[in-house]
């Protein structure tokens, strides 16, 4: 009898949840905290996009998908739709066989139909290459040692928060994160802090009228006090977690997924501390542009920001910006960009699939270009530091798929 052929489609709910959840849990360790994992929040009562997604069917069986987790990501004071990249597997007995290579690309042609403008992804080394992802920024690590912390902080009476976040939270993250590309617009996920991450524990303080003025979300890792997310006056959040490492007993403090344009890692370039970063060619957190007009059209208000307060801002041109497959035209007049028509245009780059890194400022643009072998044509040299300046992008830990 001849071997059925993969058939792929957006997975149903109630025909292939089921299946789901085994092939998940089976893909990723341990097996029976991912099945809950996914039974709860993470799968099936969470941002999951079930039309966006991907699965391929062989004879019945569920054997390959593609996850999509919707939600909104900020690049500068724009907002985007991003799709969140999770649970890709294929099953064990059926790996190497191509399946994800015919899975994947339903899915970006779903995003793009529903309306999707830009992804990221957390993944292995040398993988997602093939579908179009390149490195969206590295990951950042900053330590400090507790007696580095300035001696006169505020005293602040903090006290343990319920482990899942709630809508005060949410406020305070997206105050704090306002205009930090890469962070995402909150509520995202509603598991526990601790679904996720083993031993997280949140803490917060209140103001004179009793409202929830900051938080910290921590754990203890490798001997350190290793903070995940904080909002709120600096000097304060550095109060409650000096506090905090005294009465662990630990000596020094690490941020991850920190944001490194956010109030607090401002405030650490102050005093004496340790970043380190690490770079991967093509794993780790990855980016895809969707729509790449559609992106650019939301980042009009931004664009127009960048350039007026520039000394371009009397500027009048256009600049075509090409990615793979796909271009976009902007116009430039009295500090204001806009979409333009298809046409000629006096400035352009192309830049292929790094466009994404472009669009949410992964690096220094002349250097994007440098990577992607393009030639910058017209002003375009002078234009996209301007338009397109090195964001530092970062996404806090609790927001990932």
């Amino acid at each position: 009898m001849p071997t059925p052929a993969l058939s792929v489609s957006s997975p149903d709910r109630s025909a292939h949840a089921d299946g789901l959840v085994e092939l998940c849990a089976r893909t990723f360790n341990p097996y029976f905290d991912m099945r809950d994992m996914c039974r709860g929040w993470y799968l099936l009562d969470g941002p999951y996009d079930w039309q966006a997604s991907a699965v391929g069917l062989l004879g019945g069986e569920l054997v390959s998908h593609w996850g999509v987790w919707r939600y909104r990501m900020r690049i500068g004071a724009a907002e985007v739709r991003c799709g969140g990249i999770g649970a890709v597997a294929t099953s064990p007995e059926h790996r190497r066989r191509g399946f994800m290579a015919r899975t994947a690309p339903r899915s970006l042609a779903r995003m793009r139909a529903l309306g999707y403008d830009f992804s990221i992804l957390f993944g292995i080394e040398g993988f997602y290459h093939q579908f179009g992802y390149v490195p969206a920024w590295p990951e950042e690590t900053w330590h400090v040692q507790r007696d580095a912390l300035p001696r006169e902080l505020p005293p602040v009476r903090h006290r343990p928060l319920p482990p899942e976040p709630t809508r005060e939270t949410a406020r305070l993250h997206n105050r704090a994160n306002a205009g930090l590309t890469g962070t995402a617009v909150r509520p995202t996920y509603t598991m526990p802090f601790t679904g996720k991450y083993r031993a997280l524990e949140a803490h917060g303080w209140r103001d004179t009228r009793g409202r929830l003025a900051g938080h910290v979300v921590v754990r203890v890792q490798e001997g350190k006090l290793d903070c995940t997310e904080a909002t709120g006056e600096v000097d304060s959040i550095l109060a409650v977690l000096r506090s905090l490492s005294i009465e662990k007993e630990l000596r020094e403090l690490r941020f991850t997924t920190l944001p490194h344009r956010s109030a607090l890692a401002a405030r650490l370039r102050r005093l004496s501390c340790r970043l380190e970063r690490k770079y991967e060619p093509n794993g780790d957190a990855l980016a895809r542009v969707v729509d790449l007009e559609g992106c650019l059209r939301k980042m009009q208000p931004e664009l127009s920001l960048r350039l007026g307060g520039s000394a371009l801002r009397r500027y009048q041109g256009t600049l075509s910006v090409a990615g793979d497959g796909a271009a976009a035209r902007l116009a430039l007049r009295n500090g204001k960009v806009q979409i333009a028509p298809p046409g000629p245009s006096s400035s352009s780059v192309r830049l292929g699939a790094r466009v994404a890194q472009l669009l949410i400022g992964t690096a220094d643009p002349l250097e994007i270009c440098d990577a992607a072998g393009a030639r910058p044509r017209g002003e375009a040299a002078r234009l996209l530091p301007v338009l397109f300046p090195a964001q530092h992008p970062q996404l806090h830990r609790a927001d990932r798929f």
